[in-house]
C-alpha cells in the first residue's frame, strides 16, 4: 500500500531530514526513500535490521543493499542490530546505533530496596509467546521444593489474562494487577519485588524492569525476542539469560541463584539500574539528533539541518550536551 499523503507532504514542506521506520514490506517506505533521494533530503531508516534473521535469501540481500544505498544512514535499535548487518556481509559505513530506550519518570534506585523482597515482577502484554506457564511452574517448584514464599506480581492485560485468572484459583501467590500505564503505581508494586522476569519473547519491558532496580531474567535466544532490548542485559551481571533449550531447569536455577544469594542480588540490582542509566543518558532523542548532525559533515548535504547543528562539534559531544538535563529524569 502507498500512502500518497507522505509524498505530498515531503514535496510541499521539503523537510530538513526524513526518518522513517525501516519496514521494507511497505511500498510507502520505498517511495519515501525515493522522494528523499530525488529532492536531496537526508533520509534515515530506523529499525530492527536483520537481528531476527539468521539466514536471508538472495532477493532479500539485494533489497537490503538497495535500502542501504538509498538512505543516508540506517539507525539500528541496538548494537546487536548493527552486528547483524555485518554478520550477513553488509558494510558498516552507513550503520548507526541509537539504543532504543524509554525514560521512567518514577524509577526505583538500588538503595531503596531492602534485600528481603520476595516478589517477582512481570510487566508486559499477556499473549502467546510470553511463556507465563513456564514461570508459574518454576515459581511453584521453588515454593514447594525450597520453601521460599515467592509472589508473582503481573502487570499487563491481553488475550492470556483469562487463562492466568484460571491459574490463580488455587495459587493465591499470583497477584494480577491488570493493565496500567500509571508509572507511579507500577513503581509502588515493584518495591515488593527482587527480580523482573519475562520468560518468553521480550522487548522494552526489559528496560522498564531495569529502571526499577530489578535484575531481569529472560531467555538467551536473542533472535527470537520481540525486539533487541534483551541484548542490553549483561548476563550474570545485570540479569540472567537462561537456556531456552532447557527452560524449566535453567529458569529454576536462575531464579533460585538470585533469591538465595543476598550479595549477588545487591550487585545485580545496582548493575541493572546502572545499565538503565546508560541507556537513557543521553536519551533517545539526543542520540537521534547526533546522528542527524553527523550526517551534515558531507559538503553535498548543505540543508537547513546543517545550519541547526553546532558547526564544529562532534556528534558525540553534541549528544552529551543535549543530554545534560536527562539526569534529572532518573
Amino acid at each position: 500500500m502507498i500512502q500518497w499523503g507522505i509524498g505530498k507532504y515531503i514535496f510541499r514542506e521539503r523537510p530538513d531530514a526524513i526518518m522513517i521506520f525501516g519496514n521494507p514490506r511497505y511500498l510507502s517506505f520505498w517511495t519515501t526513500l525515493l522522494w528523499g533521494r530525488l529532492l536531496g533530503v537526508p533520509t534515515y531508516a530506523h529499525g530492527h535490521g536483520l537481528f531476527k534473521k539468521p539466514k536471508i535469501s538472495v532477493v532479500y540481500r539485494i533489497m537490503m543493499r538497495l535500502l542501504l544505498k538509498m538512505v543516508d544512514s540506517y539507525i539500528c535499535y541496538a548494537p546487536i542490530v548493527r552486528q547483524s548487518f555485518i554478520d550477513h556481509g553488509f558494510p558498516d559505513r552507513k550503520l548507526s546505533v541509537a539504543h532504543n530506550s524509554l525514560i521512567n519518570r518514577f524509577p526505583v534506585r538500588p538503595e531503596e530496596k531492602t534485600g528481603n523482597e520476595r516478589g517477582v515482577l512481570f510487566v508486559g502484554r499477556l499473549r502467546e509467546g510470553n511463556d507465563m506457564g513456564l514461570l508459574l511452574r518454576v515459581m511453584e517448584r521453588i515454593r514447594q521444593a525450597d520453601g521460599i514464599p515467592l509472589t508473582l506480581h503481573v502487570i499487563g492485560t491481553g488475550e492470556g489474562a483469562q487463562q492466568l485468572q484460571k491459574e490463580m484459583t488455587d495459587r493465591p501467590w499470583i497477584v494480577l494487577h491488570g493493565g496500567t500505564y500509571d508509572q507511579e503505581r507500577i513503581r509502588a508494586i515493584s518495591l515488593d519485588c527482587f527480580l523482573g522476569c519475562y520468560p518468553g519473547n521480550a522487548g522494552l519491558s526489559v528496560e522498564h524492569m531495569m529502571s526499577l532496580s530489578l535484575p531481569v531474567v529472560t531467555h538467551g535466544e536473542l533472535s527470537s525476542h520481540q525486539g533487541p532490548e534483551p541484548s542490553f542485559i549483561h548476563d550474570g551481571v545485570s540479569g540472567i539469560l537462561y537456556d531456552h533449550a532447557n527452560p524449566d531447569d535453567s529458569l529454576y536455577q536462575a531464579l533460585k541463584s538470585v533469591v538465595t544469594d543476598h550479595s549477588k542480588l545487591a550487585r545485580m540490582r545496582r548493575a541493572a539500574f546502572e545499565d538503565y542509566l546508560s541507556l537513557v543518558n543521553p536519551p533517545l532523542s539526543a542520540r537521534f539528533w547526533s546522528i542527524l548532525c553527523r550526517g551534515q559533515d558531507s559538503p553535498q548535504q548543505g540543508s537547513l539541518l546543517a545550519q541547526k547543528c553546532p558547526p564544529s562539534s562532534s556528534a558525540e559531544s553534541h549528544a552529551e550536551a543535549r543530554a545534560s538535563s536527562s539526569n534529572q529524569l532518573v
